[in-house]
């Protein structure tokens, strides 16, 4: 099998949600504690949650090892999907692009004719 599972025992490790955060890149207590208990129901964590003093007593750790024989397999899979996803993005970006200036186009067309009843309407009433 290309993986393996391990799992470590931790000596009642404490984990504190700020260094966690810094850590992670998340931006709050809440979306941590997601993670955390999403962690717990997949079975990659055992731990136990102190909201109040927000801090986490790890318990048992588990993750995947890759053998050294894939490494270059799942470098490959992963760089592909990175390609992937920066092409998605690009093109994201040209419709989102081209969207904002055909609006912008719309409304000076939109300001235009405005302008242009207005100016009949004036000359209605001389």
């Amino acid at each position: 099998s290309m993986w393996y599972q391990r799992r470590v025992r931790v000596n009642k490790r404490v984990l504190k949600y700020s260094d966690m955060l810094t850590e992670t890149g998340l931006n709050s207590s809440r979306d941590l504690e997601q993670v955390i208990i999403q962690s717990i129901q997949h079975n990659v964590l055992d731990c136990r949650i102190d909201e109040a003093n927000e801090q986490v007593f790890v318990n048992q750790i588990s993750g995947y090892n890759v053998t050294t024989e894939h490494q270059d397999y799942l470098l490959e899979s992963l760089s592909r999907w990175s390609e992937s996803c920066t092409t998605i993005t690009q093109n994201m970006q040209t419709d989102v692009d081209t969207a904002t200036n055909k609006l912008k186009v719309n409304m000076q067309e939109t300001a235009e004719f405005q302008k242009s009843v207005e100016a009949a309407k004036a000359s209605v009433k001389k």
